[in-house]
């Protein structure tokens, strides 16, 4: 048995002691869920756990209130240096359906067994808090304030119903898109209106008609937000939000310029005027790194876990993560912490993603996820 193999034994049983201690601080964030950029308590409870373990920790970075980095050695800045990634924010109405409590957990967990067999010549590592991955972005802000720019990788896992180690995720714009119209009396006068609802349902139709000719790796998906007050009076103001996603970062600015035009021309055709409002941040397409995606598989592989056979471009969707990636090697794996046939971002996952199952394998996967940075820093 040579001696990485041998302390790849030794973290694995000190998460194992420690897993009591996780799994009730993931069932902690579970429980008390918290929106983008309002994870108080998860964040300080993330912080207060990893100072215990001998964490420096500074709460609050490139002016994100919940966002933290965590570093072992403290005060230390060599290289290289290694981060595992936490996210702990929700979704409205369904709380931890995407299961950041096992991601946060699962980074602290494989930072904490790794630094306690660490060897202070290997390098650094640290535990990056990242806020507000279900829409806000936070990576993308920590990207744009340098945090990410003296790291040599990032490593995460997600949770889902299958495992998958390579898995893409889409280039992702949001527009929203606003009608203004003329009220006027439905049935006494229709004809002195200007019906903004007929803006944003011709753009619906507009769009579903531009669907038929793009490429298969891109998406345009919307919701009606405002559609008018009463039927009886023509809607001097209706509104649309849709996302714009692809595969390719340069195909979406393409996509993007399309479904505008989709909807300036129901515009033109409703009578009404459009103001268009494109979201402040871009989420870049997944770059993986196939170099660390193998280290992990084997990692994982070496804990009885297989992955299951499946495209890394099936059931992708967009993250944060994206950026991050388009400037450091990124693991994301995606992990089964359930049975197949849940899926995530629903209340059913939501309700798994507490269990003792979940929590369970999600201390598999920390285990790998420390298992990839030993084999970084030993081989670097």
């Amino acid at each position: 048995m040579n001696n990485t193999t041998l302390l790849k034994q030794k973290i694995a049983a000190y998460i194992d002691e420690l897993s009591p201690a996780l799994s009730k601080l993931s069932r902690a964030i579970h429980e008390e869920p918290e929106l983008a950029f309002e994870e108080i308590k998860a964040s300080r409870l993330l912080c207060d756990f990893l100072s215990g373990y001998g964490f420096s920790c500074q709460l609050g970075i490139a002016n994100l209130p919940t966002a933290f980095i965590a570093a072992y050695p403290p005060d230390k800045t060599s290289r290289p240096t290694i981060a595992f990634l936490a996210e702990y924010d929700a979704l409205p109405k369904i709380g931890h359906a995407c299961g950041h409590n096992l991601i946060a957990a699962a980074g602290i967990a494989a930072a904490i067994g790794l630094s306690k067999f660490f060897d202070e010549s290997w390098g650094r590592i640290l535990v990056i808090g990242t806020p507000a991955e279900e829409g806000g972005g936070g990576k993308i802000k920590l990207v744009d304030a340098g945090i990410f720019n003296d790291l040599d990788a990032a490593l995460m896992f997600h949770p889902d119903s299958a495992t998958q180690i390579v898995k893409q995720s889409l280039a992702m714009v949001s527009l929203t898109a606003c009608f203004y119209g003329k009220p006027a009396h439905a049935a006494a006068a229709p004809y002195e209106g200007r019906n903004a609802l007929d803006g944003v349902i011709l753009g619906f139709n507009n769009i579903s008609a531009l669907r038929q000719q793009i490429r298969s790796s891109a998406r345009i998906h919307g919701i009606i937000t405002h559609g008018g007050d009463t039927p009886n009076i023509i809607p001097e103001f209706a509104a649309a939000k849709f996302m714009v996603r692809s595969l390719d970062a340069v195909y979406l600015e393409e996509l993007v310029q399309r479904v505008e035009n989709c909807l300036k021309a129901a515009a033109l055709a409703s009578g009404t005027h459009l103001e268009l409002k494109r979201s402040l941040l871009t989420y870049a397409p997944f770059k993986p790194d196939y170099r660390l995606a193998q280290l992990y598989r084997n990692n994982l592989e070496s804990l009885g876990v297989a992955e299951d056979t499946a495209s890394e471009l099936e059931n992708i969707g967009s993250s944060d993560i994206g950026n991050v990636s388009q400037i450091i090697p990124t693991l994301h794996a995606a992990v089964a912490v359930c049975s197949a046939d849940l899926s995530i971002n629903t209340s059913e996952f939501a309700e798994a993603a507490g269990s003792q199952e979940a929590q369970m394998r999600m201390l598999c996967a920390a285990k790998a996820l420390a298992f990839t940075g030993l084999d970084l820093f030993i081989r670097k």
